[in-house]
């Protein structure tokens, strides 16, 4: 008995001590996470103070993403969640390293490392390519261009290279620019859900995947023109970079069967002798080579990461030129960093418009439009700096259109680059009847209301067929909006309505198109629109002041998380399934997730998929 009772109470002993042992796991696990959060704060910022860049060293640009005008916004909680987007590299922190790199004379050479680019609009894409040729060409320095295999986008960059390298069992793929989408008509037909549309100007295609099965021949003409112009750009930089024949990529595109045939479908072979590709190694033998060309004595070879070499230039100049970037859709109310909601970037203009010494503002436009309310805030607050009679200059990003050109059709001066979609003058609405697909799953909507109007705004989604009035309200407000944007065109542009009826109706244009009719003042870059606005405002020195939303940086926790060997899953997976989902999500979410209190919308849907 007393053995049971000793065996029973040491049992009890060791049940206790384990219980407090596991329970002491989730404190020591938090306090663990904890300390290497601070420690590695602490060597973040003292790394500041600590790097040292030796002659000879390579900037490493690693392009492991989708180029974008501005990041989103993200909560520490996004790195405990699975995402399926892109990571996302800002155009202008690639830009800013990219000039510091020049006149840095220990900087020999750019690496930059194309295995996990994922895209961007041309015009962004094509942009950076130009700041990387100005680099190679103004100071006589070098590029290396490395990656497993060449998308078109990642080729479009690493063309600027003096050296392409492949891996061995990689290639090329160059397929030109499309635009395609997804039709819903047929689905919605089904469920018994009919779709109002209420739209102005005939190439105003923004609708059409909810109301037809096919893409209109106005939107396919009006596409067809846009395609042809910026691959026409693309096809010729390629070509001109790569000391090719004129319509060489254009054979390449037509005949890539025949060519990958002869070439046993190696189609890095096909690289090498079609001269898109300089070489071919593995990774192991970039490793060495490049241990040869930047060699250090202790590391596998001479680099420095972007993050690590960017830096804030400082100036003290009393005149203010400020920049506002207007990116991502536009939409009512407060919105994170990267959707441009139009409460944050009214706010942020007028914060602009109160600096005492502010000379100039460049407004950077990188948006395929959206909420009209949202967009009429912004345009009201920009035309309260013009009448201090600051100059506004715009600078076009990969894209302008629709609300994004509403915002920008009354500034002083409008840059915008070769292959920038800009346009898409043009209004559309939405509503839709879903009285049918409510009775079909047993629900019927049934009260009282004052007026043929009252249950109608601010919905969307109708449960009740809507009255002939009210649909007459809708469209009539449709109309005066376009009216409305015309004007500010015309006024802004200094063109007659008439000219500008010619050359709206929800066309979009590329930006080499869009200069010879007047929709804007001349091709150029962000560097462009900083030298008109000194100009402008009759300035030599100035400090640039970013006016920007606060962004959440949580890079620190991925790090810790990467110490821990806790992985993202690889989102980019060649599935045919999963890029098929994807395409579809990527046309349908936008429409799902627009919030304009009346439901009309300047929004370009031939702008809104990126990559």
């Amino acid at each position: 008995m007393n053995s049971f009772k000793n065996i029973a109470k040491n049992s009890l002993k060791a049940l206790k001590w384990l219980w407090i042992l596991i329970s002491y796991i989730p404190t020591f696990l938090i306090r663990t996470v904890t300390v290497l959060i601070i420690i590695l704060i602490i060597f973040n910022y003292f790394s500041k103070f600590t790097t040292k860049i030796k002659t000879g060293t390579a900037l490493l640009l690693q392009m492991d993403g989708v180029l974008v005008e501005q990041a989103k916004s993200r909560g520490s909680f996004d790195f405990f969640a699975q995402s399926s987007e892109p990571e996302e590299i800002e155009i202008n922190k690639i830009v800013s390293a990219i000039k510091l790199a020049g006149d840095d004379k220990n900087i020999e050479s750019i690496v930059i490392d194309l295995s996990n680019f994922v895209g961007g609009y041309p015009a962004d894409i094509l942009y950076l390519s130009e700041i990387l040729l100005k680099f190679k060409e103004s100071n006589k320095k070098s590029i290396i261009a490395i990656a497993d295999y060449y998308s078109q986008p990642s080729y479009i960059l690493a063309s600027t290279a003096d050296e392409i390298i492949a891996h061995k069992n990689g290639g090329v793929s160059i397929y030109g620019w499309s635009s395609k989408r997804v039709f819903l008509k047929n689905l919605l037909d089904k469920l018994e859900l009919e779709v109002i549309e209420f739209s102005k100007g005939e190439y105003k295609s923004a609708t059409e995947i909810f109301t037809r099965d096919s893409m209109s021949d106005a939107s396919k003409e009006a596409n067809q023109k846009l395609q042809s112009s910026i691959w026409k750009y693309t096809s010729n930089f390629i070509e001109k970079n790569r000391n090719l024949e004129r319509g060489k990529i254009d054979f390449y595109l037509d005949n890539i069967d025949i060519l990958a045939k002869d070439n046993n479908f190696d189609f890095a072979d096909l690289a090498i002798s079609y001269g898109l590709v300089d070489s071919l190694k593995t990774r192991s033998e970039i490793e060495q080579y490049l241990s040869e060309k930047f060699p250090h004595p202790k590391k596998d070879w001479r680099y420095i990461n972007l993050d690590e070499y960017l830096k804030t230039e400082i100036t003290n100049s009393e005149n203010l030129v400020g920049v506002i970037s207007v990116a991502g859709t536009i939409m009512d109310g407060n919105q994170p960093r990267g959707t441009a909601g139009g409460e944050n970037i009214s706010s942020l203009i007028k914060s602009a418009r109160k600096e005492n010494n502010l000379k100039a503002l460049i407004l950077r436009v990188n948006t395929p439009g959206g909420s009209a309310f949202a967009s009429e805030l912004i345009r009201e607050e920009l035309l309260e700096i013009k009448n201090l009679e600051i100059p506004i200059i715009v600078s076009m990003g990969g894209v302008a259109a629709s609300g994004g050109y509403w915002i920008s059709a009354e500034s002083d001066f409008i840059f915008a680059h070769e292959t920038t979609v800009t346009g898409s003058i043009g209004v559309a609405a939405l509503l839709l009847n879903a009285e049918e697909t409510s009775k079909k799953i047993g629900l019927n909507e049934d009260g009282i209301e004052k007026t043929p109007f009252s249950s109608g705004f601010n919905t969307g989604v109708l449960l009740t067929t809507p009255s002939d009035r009210f649909l007459d309200l809708i469209q009539g407000s449709v109309d005066r909006l376009y009216d409305d944007f015309v004007d500010i065109v015309s006024r802004g542009r200094n063109l007659s309505v008439d000219q500008v009826n010619d050359i709206a109706k929800g066309r979009v244009w590329s930006g080499s198109d869009a200069l010879d009719i007047g929709l804007v003042d001349a091709i150029g870059s962000f560097d462009d629109a900083l030298n008109k606005a000194k100009e402008l405002a009759n300035i030599d020195d100035y400090t640039l002041k970013m006016f920007d939303q606060k962004r959440n940086d949580f890079t620190f926790l991925k790090r810790i998380f990467g110490l821990m060997g806790i992985q993202e899953e690889d989102i980019f997976s060649k599935n045919l399934f999963y890029n098929l989902q994807n395409d579809f999500l990527k046309t349908t979410k936008l429409s799902m997730n627009l919030n304009d209190p009346d439901n009309l919308y300047f929004l370009c849907d031939e702008c809104i998929v990126k990559y």
